[in-house]
């Protein structure tokens, strides 16, 4: 079985069809490790896909947020702006397919949190000496993460913890989109980008009245 994994969406559209045309014909089945909302101009259509495509995907805290379930008072002004303005334009089938959301994706061999498994929802798992509690509590080989933006692996014993990087707002300093495939026959893991129109996207977040930071660091990938 071929996974394509995905995280961190984040209203992006123009970055999650890029996303999608790269892994048509080469995942026969793609998950995704939260947050399908916030930032982005686009969150209806994210969720329309989502669905569309019979994507399972766990929760994010912004996708918590979103439904009231995880306080605003933790994000940054902009973020929080984001997701209040996400609340005004969210349809209410997406809103209940977002409520529904699962803290957590098990299948034969690795799990799926959008944090960590200590915190599902808020811890950044961004070095080993912060991830080792995760460690400990996995019972399956792989653990697939989102939440940093970062793509990053980290092996512990013969236990692996992987996350794919953002679709929708990559933090590493390289703004193409992210993503990986897992073969789970080979037991091997592709880390791949891709680039989009972010002009057009950045567009529509202007139209939106979203905030200029939010904008800006799609250019930089940070």
């Amino acid at each position: 079985m071929r996974y394509g994994i995905i995280a961190d969406i984040h209203g992006n559209l123009e970055a999650f069809e890029a996303v999608l045309a790269k892994l048509k014909g080469k995942a026969d089945q793609i998950l995704c490790a939260g947050d399908m909302v916030g930032y982005g101009p686009n969150p209806n259509e994210c969720v329309e896909i989502i669905r569309g495509e019979n994507i399972p995907s766990v929760a994010g805290n912004h996708d918590k947020a979103l439904v009231n379930e995880f306080p605003l008072g933790l994000f940054n002004e902009a973020a929080a702006e984001a997701i209040r303005w996400t609340q005004k334009v969210i349809t209410q089938e997406n809103l209940e397919l977002i409520k529904n959301l699962p803290l957590k994706l098990e299948y034969p061999g690795f799990d799926i949190v959008h944090g960590s498994l200590l915190e599902p929802l808020s811890e950044y798992l961004t070095s080993m000496a912060v991830a080792v509690p995760t460690f400990n509590l996995m019972n399956k080989p792989r653990l697939f993460v989102g939440h940093t933006h970062k793509p990053l692996r980290l092996k512990y014993q013969d236990k692996e913890i992987i996350n794919p990087g953002s679709v929708g707002q990559p933090r590493d300093g390289d703004p193409a989109a992210a993503y990986l495939l897992y073969d789970d026959e080979k037991q091997e893991v592709q880390l791949f980008r891709v680039e989009y129109d972010i002009e057009a996207v950045q567009k529509k977040m202007k139209g939106a009245g979203l905030p200029q930071r939010l904008i800006s660091r799609l250019v930089a990938g940070r």
